[in-house]
């Protein structure tokens, strides 16, 4: 059996040795063959190989196959690999993009999309939100209401966001820009809105992650 080092030194020689049309077949093959099928430690060896060697190519290939073994349970983002992995990814904005824009609306979990981004290199909630606003899940919008109190003062940004909410079109994003208008006053927001919050239950929505989703749910 290769050992690692010899792996890591004649796979990268080897696609580069190929034709345009053999790498993209040695890209489906080790992104939805392969790497689906190995041993954890050794999918997260793949992917930090492959990503180092050429992210553009492989990047979104291993994310897709991440996301398959995150689903069956057989690797996990807290694992060593990724940890290793995500600071590889955290040099690259480009890259870090595309990892949180594919992962976000898979984790059901308010503290490993807390994890993911401290991982990546974001460790400003401020720096989160252009992502959280576009995932229209309860985590992400708790993590996304919570990082807009610290932005209350900036009326104009505000509105921005609620009217891109409200035009996302599903009922989550809509009732999270019925909650924006009532919780920081956005009178300017045009639309007929069925979230219907009194003072009493905005106020109850800072305590916790369950209240939040509670009233966020009620007329989804």
């Amino acid at each position: 059996m290769l050992r690692r080092d010899d792996v890591a030194e004649a796979l990268p020689a080897w696609l580069s040795s190929l034709s345009r049309a053999s790498f993209r077949t040695a890209g489906y093959i080790l992104g939805e063959q392969i790497a689906p099928r190995l041993p954890s430690d050794r999918f997260w060896f793949l992917f930090l190989l492959l990503v180092r060697y050429d992210a553009r190519a492989f990047l979104v290939t291993m994310l897709k196959a991440l996301l398959l073994r995150l689903g069956e349970g057989s690797v996990s983002l807290d694992d060593e690999g990724f940890l290793k992995l995500s600071q590889q990814l955290a040099l690259s904005a480009v890259d870090r993009q595309k990892t949180l824009r594919l992962l976000l609306p898979h984790i059901d979990d308010v503290g490993k999309i807390r994890r993911l981004f401290l991982s990546l290199g974001l460790s400003d909630e401020e720096e989160w939100i252009p992502f959280l606003v576009d995932c229209s899940t309860l985590p992400a919008f708790y993590l996304l209401f919570l990082a807009l109190r610290r932005r209350d003062h900036e009326r104009a940004f505000m509105l921005r966001l609620a009217v891109h909410l409200a035009k996302r079109g599903d009922a989550l994003s809509f009732n999270m820009a019925s909650l924006m208008k009532a919780y920081f006053g956005l009178e300017e927001l045009r639309g007929t809105f069925s979230l219907k919050l009194s003072p009493y239950e905005l106020s109850r929505i800072e305590l916790s992650f369950p209240v939040f989703c509670q009233k966020m749910c009620l007329s989804v």
